[in-house]
């Protein structure tokens, strides 16, 4: 390998003057975003869309609800017109304890609930605290401590505790509390119970799968007591808000129904119901049946048709490949956590479960006593006829004879709440697509849930689960099972399921659940705005706040044991993963579409961070497990061609010594377990097992010459669209992406993209704007100005004076947006040091080494508080004469960020409200092909450019390159190699 020098200098270049005129104040903007700031009723009813489900949620309880007569709430894939869930929500019912007579308390012995869902009509639900989404920068800046994931009461036990007291557990969490206990509201009912019920939602874009999940988190609060001590083991925050509306439920019920007293009184056998009223695309042709052992209830469209006349699209990675097919899909809702049996002291599951039509023989419940029989299974004649016993088998009835417009509900408890007692349930809603089975797809598929009442509990019964499950159970993804435990009952953990559906869905939602709601974060969406101009719209955007904050994850992976909770000893940490990153942030991604469906918009660029000095675009591999070789595989005990000796420590001990890997190009990593020891000494990965970085993004939509490829282009926060037209309307999305370790989740995770619309439109006539930039470089006594080539002394070979500085630097702005520059701003930048590169050629000393860049490494702001090292990659390329100088050069670009600030004034007209964004500079290096800055000290014996001209004839002489078509003859020498002479 050739190396040259390169003498340390000061360059200063100065983009210095950043010269606006604005002739006029009237600025072309993008449509303003509906304030938030008092929060009047656009936190009553919020879209929540954490992922690929787009549900509208109200303050009243109603979950995937629009209150409309015709429009659903709950849509999949989001942004598409393809209707799965038209209202839910919970309902509860429970029994008023009676220890005290009528006239102390007047609801004694009473069985009373609340409607927060009331498929017949009028519901009793009534918002406490407002809707707070953590995706909201406004609600986030002003997220209340009632809101935090919970953290100091029973509530907590939900969660990992490193994520207690966050803002929010998932990638974007949907909190609010409502009630049932204003005096007022008496719809189909005596009077209130007493319940308030903060509800959680969390929605994740991974692992697989559960970006097609959201999950809801009730807790139910007995609020029947005036007296603030009652609520002394609610965490603060909320306990303060539950205090008050204790007494305000006295007060007014009280006035209203009798003497109620001050001290409350206990709710006994407290169920809870999730109804659901589905209307899978066209509501007259469902069904709505029931998996016990994963108790789940689920809704579909009986034929699962392509609903082309509905207008409906179906999304190819969800339902692209074998064995799914693009048809009609399910929505199920699932328990996760339910009330603990006092006997069993097991979870309760799933208590009852029942349909009901305008028609059938179940119909929706007139009162809150039905609705508490139905839920508990206590059915009365007058109620209607069960088809199975509900007592036993936990189905009352299933509508299997003919589609209709189907309702659902699903029960659990009992819970028992003394005054300011608590208890949470968890349900997980679920859509996938359907698994073909015999016929479906096809002109004569029409499924129903069973063949006959008796079939609809086969599922957990492996005598008749091995006479075969009902054609539905298949659809769901029913693959088979293993009684493992030989106990006659097959649970969801022994039901194997097609990954993707409805059931491997499902598997995912309980596993997420079970591990507390800890899995590696992907980075906060960055903020941004967007300026329209003629034809074109710029995007700006701000750092991830993750980028400075480690993934919680992090917390828990980065320790070889941790500490057992009842004995209070350290103990093997089974999460510990020394390849885990904490700042993991590897660059953004900025979309474009003409719809607001995240599946819809295309990628247009993507910039991933250069390696600099803190260590970032660094993976630093501790196990051999990054771009494995089938020599090294650590946990094999193979290290024949290691880079380094990796350590191979004991459980608990911690991992020594890594490589440290530039994260550039494709990053394939493997998992211990997923490679085989070989014959002959070396490693073989199993089939599949490889996890390549981006996969996923390289299925979906990416215009034209873009790559998701890592290639160390910097990031410059900002990036012109050209390829758009005026007044057509356009949705932008900009995503912060990470590189982190496959032993803990995905590779590579994503922010949400939570869009912005813009329409290009040119300048006002009135309105004009310039950017001006000038450049200087500067040595050590300040602007260098020679300008004069020096000439070579022949006696001594001397030259005659220095030479001019390098006209092969430029910076300025990565892009003039002139509407929201703030004035001028000087960008200073020095030139610390040289990495030496290596380019791909072959060379008479061997094979082609891999080629990696030059990193020239710089520092912005040098000798002030912003002062910030970049760098800047030139990747090395041959070339030669021959082919001519210009069209070899190579040229390396860095971004040195944070250089000016917008006009926050003119900023907030683009959306930009509550963020400072800063525009970047870009400094680029271009220089002659590797052959011209390494060759010279070969002269012609590579036998290659730049020594030879066209005809193979050898122009090198001395210390000197000859630049014209072919040297003179004295100017040449014969080639003792090759036999040429000039």
């Amino acid at each position: 390998m050739l190396f040259s020098r390169c003498q340390r200098s000061l360059m200063r270049v100065a983009s210095a003057a950043l010269a606006l005129s604005v002739a006029a104040s009237s600025v072309a903007v993008a449509k303003p975003k509906p304030g938030r700031g008092f929060r009047l009723f656009s936190t009553a009813i919020t879209v929540f869309v954490p992922n690929r489900v787009q549900c509208r949620v109200g303050s009243d309880g109603s979950i995937c609800a629009t209150g409309s007569s015709t429009v659903g709430g709950g849509i999949w894939p989001r942004g598409s017109a393809d209707q799965y869930i038209f209202g839910s929500g919970i309902n509860i019912a429970g029994i008023v304890d009676n220890s005290l007579p009528k006239s102390q308390n007047a609801f004694s012995g009473d069985t009373a609930g609340g409607f927060f869902n009331n498929t017949a009509g009028g519901g009793n639900g009534a918002e406490v605290q407002p809707i707070f989404s953590s995706a909201d920068p406004v609600d986030a800046a002003a997220w209340p401590d009632a809101a935090k994931v919970p953290l100091g009461d029973a509530e907590e036990a939900l969660f990992d505790p490193s994520l207690r007291g966050q803002i929010a557990a998932s990638q974007g969490d949907l909190w609010f509390i409502s009630w049932e206990g204003d005096a007022s509201r008496l719809e189909s009912r005596a009077h209130p119970l007493g319940i308030a019920v903060e509800t959680r939602m969390l929605g994740w874009n991974f692992p697989s799968g559960n970006e097609d999940i959201i999950y809801v988190i009730y807790t139910f609060y007995n609020v029947t007591s005036a007296d603030p001590a009652a609520y002394a083991a609610v965490r603060p925050g909320l306990r303060e808000i539950l205090a008050q509306k204790g007494k305000d439920f006295v007060a007014a019920n009280s006035a209203k129904f009798g003497t109620l007293p001050e001290g409350g009184y206990a709710i006994n056998n407290l169920f809870a119901a999730s109804v659901s009223d589905m209307d899978v695309a066209q509501a007259d042709a469902n069904y709505a049946s029931v998996n016990l052992p994963f108790a789940m209830g689920y809704t579909y469209e009986h034929t699962f048709s392509n609903a082309a006349s509905l207008g409906w699209t179906f999304d190819p990675s969800i339902f692209g490949s074998a064995p799914f097919f693009p048809g009609v899909g399910f929505v199920g809702v699932k328990f996760l956590q339910s009330p603990i049996d006092p006997v069993t002291q097991q979870q309760v599951g799933l208590s009852v479960f029942g349909t009901f039509t305008r028609s059938s023989s179940i119909q929706d419940p007139n009162d809150d006593k039905q609705l508490y029989r139905y839920i508990t299974g206590g059915f009365l004649p007058s109620d209607g006829s069960c088809s199975l016993d509900p007592v036993t088998t936990h189905i009352c009835f299933v509508n299997i004879s003919s589609p209709a417009d189907m309702r659902f509900f699903e029960s659990s408890g009992p819970l028992n709440l003394p005054p300011g007692g608590q208890g949470s349930i968890v349900v997980a809603y679920i859509f996938a697509a359907p698994v073909a089975s015999q016929g479906c797809p096809g002109v004569g598929c029409d499924v129903k849930p069973a063949t006959s009442n008796a079939n609809l509990t086969i599922l957990g019964d492996p005598a008749r689960m091995n006479s075969g499950v009902n054609k539905i159970d298949t659809m769901t993804g029913y693959l088979g099972f293993n009684d493992a435990d030989a106990n006659g009952q097959v649970t969801q953990a022994e039901i194997d399921a097609v990954p993707g559906s409805l059931l491997g869905k499902a598997k995912v939602a309980q596993s997420v659940f079970d591990t507390h709601f800890l899995l590696p974060f992907a980075p906060e969406r960055p903020d941004f705005f967007l300026v329209p101009g003629d034809n074109q719209v710029t995007v700006l955007w701000n750092r991830s706040a993750t980028e400075t904050v480690p993934d919680p994850f992090f917390q828990v992976a980065s320790q070889p044991t941790v500490i057992d909770p009842t004995t209070g000893v350290p103990v093997t940490n089974i999460l510990y993963d020394p390849n885990f990153r904490g700042l993991d942030v590897e660059g953004y991604r900025v979309y474009r579409g003409r719809v607001d469906n995240p599946t819809e918009l295309q990628l247009l660029a993507q910039f991933d961070y250069a390696p600099d000095a803190s260590g970032r675009g660094i993976f630093n591999d501790f196990r051999g497990l990054v771009n494995p070789t089938p020599g090294c595989a650590p946990e094999l005990g193979v290290q024949i061609d290691c880079p380094i000796a990796f350590s191979t420590p004991a459980p608990g001990s911690p991992f020594v010594g890594s490589v440290p890997i530039d994260l550039t190009g494709i990053i394939t990593q493997v998992k211990p377990g997923d490679r085989v020891l070989l014959a002959d000494g070396n490693a073989q990965i199993l089939p599949g097992k490889f996890d390549t970085a981006f996969a996923d993004i390289n299925r979906g939509r990416i215009a034209q010459g873009v790559s998701t490829q890592l290639k160390n282009t910097g990031v410059p926060f900002l990036f012109v669209d050209h390829g758009v037209r005026n007044s057509l309307r356009y949705f932008y999305a900009v995503t912060a992406f990470d590189v982190n370790s496959a032993v803990s989740g995905p590779s590579s995770l994503e922010s949400s993209r939570r869009t912005k619309a813009v329409t290009p439109t040119p300048l006002p006539s009135n309105e004009s704007g310039s950017v001006s930039v000038s450049i200087a470089v500067s040595g050590r006594n300040g602007v260098l100005t020679n300008t004069t080539v020096p000439t070579i002394d022949p006696a001594t070979g001397k030259f005659s004076g220095p030479f001019p500085p390098s006209t092969a630097v430029s910076a300025g702005l990565v892009a003039s947006v002139s509407q929201i520059l703030a004035g001028p701003a000087e960008l200073t930048v020095r030139l610390d040091s040289i990495s030496m590169g290596q380019s791909g050629n072959a060379s008479i000393f061997g094979a082609s080494p891999t080629p990696s860049p030059n990193i020239y490494w710089m520092t912005s702001a040098p000798g002030t508080p912003s002062a910030a090292t970049f760098s800047v990659p030139v990747t090395l390329t041959s070339g030669g004469l021959a082919s001519g100088s210009s069209a070899n050069d190579t040229t390396g670009e860095g971004f040195s960020n944070d250089v000016t600030v917008v006009d926050q004034s003119v900023a907030n007209k683009f959306e930009a409200a509550g963020s400072q964004f800063k525009l970047s500079a870009k400094v680029d290096l271009t220089m002659p092909a590797s052959s011209y800055l390494t060759g010279q000290g070969l002269g012609c014996i590579a036998g290659a450019d730049p020594g030879f001209d066209a005809n193979g004839n050898c122009f090198y002489n001395g210390a000197r390159w000859f630049d014209g078509p072919s040297p003179t003859a004295n100017e040449t020498k014969a080639d003792p190699n090759h036999g040429n002479t000039g």
